[in-house]
């Protein structure tokens, strides 16, 4: 049971990878040749990226079972020395990483200003986007401890009631300051990402395949018809039910998770091995996108775009593997990625 409950959060961040990829491929697309496309082109293109929201929440959720587990053992040292450390070594180089690749790509010269630029962008977070996940991962590992006591000294009754006053707070009550009619009740929580860290934990022995792949589907479908009437009519304000905290997006992360945890997985080489290179793959496959898109000028919506985007995806994900793996071979970089 309990090997079949790790292999199954591999499938989880092996999917997940992908769909990151998806995500950023398409809308970078979006962002650097979507004045050039039909409406039609940018509702299909913006129904697959709303789509793929769930991602990164798939990925803290992962997280949260794996960490706020009360039987495991994670004192404050390990907390620094293996995770935050990892995650903080990861920000530095890669940031460095990027602000050469960018130098170089726009031709700038190298001068000791690359180096002041690059810490302020690794200070102040405005490097490549992606890395946000990065901070945020080192935010909420800062604050595990914490998290840990609230699971282990909580009951089951207590730590649904905690879900639905994140649900409530974080999610549903902020769609009214899209209105006139704007709440004053808050509670005094930041981010909707600890909801997903506790969500991980809280919903491992609750197994309901039928339920989870219902709501997945349902949930897909709003995602999908909201996007459409959000560009067809031009209502801006539905742009808040495709964010992390919004209601649909909770559902959907939920339920692919519970999905994948309540099906019993059959063994697949390729899917465990993506996952084991993940997180450098995550971190990778960012140049690939800029490369083709952006400095190649390669537009995929010129001819058969949704085989040029299929080749581009499949592309991105087999390069980025291939120099996550060769870098696996040295011993110190392979503890960062």
């Amino acid at each position: 049971m309990e090997t079949n409950r790790i292999v199954s959060f591999s499938y989880i961040r092996a999917i997940a990878c992908i769909t990151i990829i998806v995500l950023h491929t398409v809308f970078s697309a979006i962002l650097i040749y979507g004045n050039q496309i039909s409406m039609q082109a940018n509702i299909i293109s913006r129904i697959i990226v709303n789509n793929c929201m769930w991602a990164v929440p798939c990925f803290v959720m992962v997280t949260g079972a794996l960490l706020l587990n009360p039987q495991k053992e994670i004192p404050i040292e390990k907390i620094f020395k293996k995770y935050i450390f990892r995650i903080l070594m990861a920000l530095i180089l890669f940031t460095f990483i990027f602000q050469i690749f960018d130098v170089i790509m726009n031709k700038e010269s190298l001068s000791i200003s690359v180096l002041i630029v690059w810490m302020q962008k690794l200070f102040t977070a405005t490097s490549w986007s992606h890395l946000w996940y990065l901070y945020l991962l080192i935010g909420l590992y800062l604050l595990l401890p914490f998290y840990r006591m609230i699971v282990k000294g909580s009951s089951e009754k207590e730590m649904t009631y905690l879900l639905i006053v994140y649900i409530l707070f974080l999610s549903l009550l902020p769609l009214l300051n899209t209105t006139t009619w704007k709440t004053g009740f808050y509670i005094h929580e930041s981010t909707i990402y600890p909801f997903y860290l506790f969500a991980g934990y809280y919903l491992l022995n609750r197994k309901n395949l039928k339920l989870y792949t219902i709501g997945l589907i349902l949930s897909t479908i709003c995602i999908g018809c909201l996007t459409y009437i959000r560009w067809m009519y031009a209502i801006e304000w539905l742009e808040n039910l495709w964010t992390y905290s919004s209601i649909l997006v909770i559902i959907q992360s939920i339920c692919f998770y519970g999905m994948m945890i309540s099906m019993k997985p059959v063994m697949n080489k390729v899917l465990l091995s993506i996952d084991t290179y993940s997180f450098g793959i995550y971190l990778i496959h960012m140049v690939g996108v800029r490369l083709i898109l952006r400095y190649w000028n390669f537009n995929p919506y010129i001819h058969m775009p949704m085989v040029s985007f299929i080749g581009i995806i499949i592309g991105i994900l087999a390069g980025s593997y291939g120099v996550i793996r060769i870098l696996h071979c040295i011993p110190q970089v392979k503890k960062i990625i």
